[in-house]
């Protein structure tokens, strides 16, 4: 008797461990907004951001420049609340906005935000060419709230 129970303890332990390691190894690291996009870009120098929202999924597009210092750190410290994770896709989205960002009339990031659900980072200036591009799920954080505002 105190053979088998030995053996079923081993294996209970066994397989508890196998699988709180492939949770571990299953699970993606979710990363900032801050750390997936804006490393490369000095956050002092950006000047303008210019938004095209797309309207009801037609050719029709809404486009605006923000060059307000106060309106630029808002929506950066907004954007940098994101929580992301990598993705293979994007979802489509019936509200679709189109951001990039400038420092000095230069691009230095370019966004596609499907709705609430994913996040496409285009990285103008990238040292590594197969990083230009890269695909988030959104995870949480993101207020859709602050682009609309800016198209009312």
């Amino acid at each position: 008797m105190k053979i088998q129970k030995k053996y079923v303890l081993s294996f209970i332990i066994l397989f508890v461990v196998i699988v709180v390691v492939g949770v571990i190894f299953a699970s993606e690291p979710t990363i900032s907004f801050k750390e997936a996009a804006l490393g490369q870009v000095n956050l002092e120098e950006i000047n303008t951001i210019e938004i095209i929202k797309s309207v009801d999924n037609t050719a029709n597009e809404k486009k605006i420049t923000v060059s307000n210092p106060k309106a630029i750190h808002q929506i950066i410290n907004e954007l940098s609340q994101v929580q992301l994770k990598k993705s293979d896709s994007s979802t489509p989205s019936s509200d679709l906005y189109w951001i990039t960002i400038r420092s000095k009339q230069e691009r230095k990031l370019g966004l596609t935000i499907f709705g609430e659900k994913s996040l496409v980072v285009y990285k103008y200036d990238s040292a590594v060419p197969k990083n230009n591009v890269v695909s988030y799920e959104i995870i949480s954080g993101y207020n859709e709230k602050l682009m609309k505002n800016f198209f009312k």
